[in-house]
């Protein structure tokens, strides 16, 4: 991983965001994928733009995932409570 992306992840951490070497990896590997797909010639430069743009994306799906699995417990807490 080279500085720049470090660079991006560290940002995040910084401002009190998890993210473990093995998910950043993981989004590098996803941004290899997706440029593959999408046949990008201009790797080096546009690698830094996608990944910062996917570690965006991931966050945010990860805070989807986390507000909806506690709006399920509640609702199941409050389910049980008055059955």
């Amino acid at each position: 991983m080279t500085e720049e992306l470090i660079q991006i992840i560290n940002h995040w951490r910084g401002k009190g965001v998890e993210i473990s070497d093995d998910e950043a990896e993981d989004l590098l590997r996803y941004c290899y994928r997706k440029m593959d797909r999408n046949r990008i010639r201009d790797r080096e430069s546009y690698l830094p733009l996608l990944y910062a743009d996917e570690v965006k994306n991931y966050l945010c799906r990860q805070s989807v995932n986390a507000t909806t699995i506690l709006r399920r417990t509640e609702v199941q807490k409050w389910q049980k409570m008055y059955r």
